[in-house]
């Protein structure tokens, strides 16, 4: 694959920012409502910090070696036989990962608004979708972001001033203490792996412009993403309650019902639903593109583009697999995925770890 780095500051910053909120304020506010209560602001804010640190740290091994893709210059390192490992669990926690984002999305639209439709159908449609995108090359999902960013950050942006005039409730002060500190812990770290994901950016470094400062435009779109989830369970909390906003599906959605722009738009669902689906789609794809380089990188291919849709219908296959109903699939994420993603994030660490210990020159570096 040739190394081209056309990927700005820009397109990071923007598809970092759509990446963090996407899946997060549409499947996840819900159950941190119900598990912290006003104590959730305080798990975003300390997993976001956590997350986008170890994110920064595996880029700055990575941004040392600009042109060279970690997944194949990872066997002077630590090996042959180790960094297949390393990739191969890479690649399928990211495959996975897309599964996930795959049947999310299909259980919320077929039940709503496709009732009619296979939800296999409208997998291998959308699937299709984000296979095509990465047979275009890693690129073009980030410039798809930047698209979307614009229209996405400024509605959500400016979304909390038109709750302003209903915001006076003595509710606030609850926002000012911590209720339940062991709560506060297991959700922060629950919430981590989720900015965790963003070790993605790691593995491509070399499709970036060496001109851009990345790690900056890391932090700047995840705290920008950042306020977007906080801003949104502030929003819960307040007109919905801890207790309701736990008990709904989909409390995001709900709370457009108390947004009205003037006399035209009575009804914000359809916008919310859109940006949800755009979110969800760049998500989807990005973390696919990525396990399908990484998967061709271990199989030890020089393009992953031939291998792009087998890949892709191994991820319908699992999405369909993943569980039998909704709250199945819920239950995984909440017992033990954060420590399996987690010990999949950290995986990249152990080529600077081993380079450090001298493994590297062992090896020939």
């Amino acid at each position: 694959m040739k190394n081209r780095g056309t990927i700005t500051g820009l397109q990071i910053g923007a598809l970092v920012f759509v990446y963090v909120f996407s899946t997060t304020i549409a499947f996840l506010l819900g159950p941190l409502a119900r598990n912290t209560g006003f104590d959730g602001v305080y798990s975003i804010a300390l997993a976001a910090v956590a997350g986008t640190a170890l994110t920064a740290i595996s880029l700055r091994y990575a941004l040392r070696r600009p042109s060279a893709y970690v997944g194949i210059q990872g066997a002077k390192t630590v090996g042959k036989v180790g960094n297949i490992a390393i990739l191969l669990l890479s690649a399928f926690f990211f495959l996975h990962l897309a599964a996930h984002i795959l049947r999310e999305f299909t259980d919320f639209f077929v039940p709503t608004y496709l009732r009619e439709t296979p939800s296999v159908a409208v997998a291998v449609l959308v699937m299709s979708a984000a296979a095509s995108m990465a047979q275009s090359g890693v690129p073009v999902s980030f410039r798809f972001a930047q698209g979307c960013f614009f229209v996405i950050g400024f509605l959500f942006f400016i979304k909390p001033l038109f709750f302003l005039p209903e915001m006076s409730t003595p509710m606030w002060h609850e926002f000012t203490r911590i209720h339940d500190w062991k709560a506060l812990w297991n959700q922060t770290y629950a919430l981590i792996p989720w900015y965790g994901e963003l070790v993605l950016l790691a593995y491509i470094v070399p499709q970036f412009d060496a001109r851009q400062k990345v790690r900056r435009a890391l932090w700047i779109g995840s705290m920008a993403g950042t306020y977007i989830l906080i801003s949104e369970f502030l929003l819960m909390m307040v007109f919905l309650g801890p207790k309701l906003s736990g008990a709904l599906m989909y409390p995001a959605l709900e709370l457009s019902g108390f947004l009205h722009l003037g006399d035209f738009v009575h009804n914000m669902d359809a916008i919310i639903v859109s940006i949800w689906f755009a979110g969800l789609f760049i998500k989807l794809a990005i973390a696919f593109a990525v396990g399908t380089l990484l998967t061709s990188q271990a199989l030890g291919l020089k393009d992953y583009k031939p291998i792009t849709f087998s890949v892709a219908a191994f991820v319908v296959a699992l999405s369909v697999v993943l569980a039998r109903y909704p709250s199945e699939l819920a239950q995984y994420f909440d017992r033990s995925w954060a420590t399996f993603a987690l010990f999949v994030e950290c995986l990249v660490f152990l080529y600077p770890l081993v380079s450090r210990l001298g493994g590297g020159r062992q090896r020939g570096e």
